[in-house]
């Protein structure tokens, strides 16, 4: 289980959401774990100390495919074209976060290039 509320952002209303916090699981299951508030607020007064988490309500909660499990948790991201399973003009790009974000536009070029190829 890691609590990683280390993101802040601002919706258009001017409201801030914190997160996401992160669990693997066994069966998909979309409702909250009240139990986890405690550890989520105290990850975000390390770094916003007076926060009231009383004042805290849900957001939503989803799911994000991993390519591997907690114990390999940092499996890096992969690029699946046509080359690989056959379908043109098809590309599955799987498990990409940071720092696959901050490689956006190499890999929009690979992808641009699998299709091309098809």
């Amino acid at each position: 289980v890691t609590i990683a509320a280390n993101d802040v952002t601002l919706d258009l209303g001017g409201q801030a959401k914190f997160g996401p916090d992160v669990s693997w699981i066994d069966a998909i299951d979309y409702e909250f774990d009240d139990s986890r508030r405690d550890g989520f607020v105290a990850a975000i007064r390390r770094y916003y100390p007076g926060l009231d988490g009383g004042r805290l309500t849900p957001g939503y909660t989803g799911i994000r495919p991993k390519l591997g499990d907690a114990a390999s948790a940092n499996t890096d991201f992969c690029i699946l074209g046509p080359d690989v399973h056959k379908v043109p003009g098809v590309v599955h790009l799987l498990g990409i976060e940071s720092p696959g974000l901050t490689a956006s536009l190499a890999i929009a070029q690979r992808v641009a290039d699998c299709v091309a190829t098809a």
